[in-house]
């Protein structure tokens, strides 16, 4: 019983660890996106500027 109990653990560790890993990746692209957009921000300002 206690094979099956530490069997049932280590699937409940390696789940939540899972989940873990997921939202950090969410997360982290979610960052480069906000990059991205402030680096777009930036261009447009730059060429309406350069424009005027």
């Amino acid at each position: 019983m206690v094979a099956v109990e530490t069997i049932l653990l280590y699937i409940i560790l390696g789940a939540i660890i899972g989940i873990v890993w997921s939202l950090r990746k969410i997360y982290v692209l979610e960052a480069r996106l906000v990059a991205l957009d402030l680096k777009t921000e930036r261009l447009v300002e730059h060429l309406i500027k350069k424009k005027k």
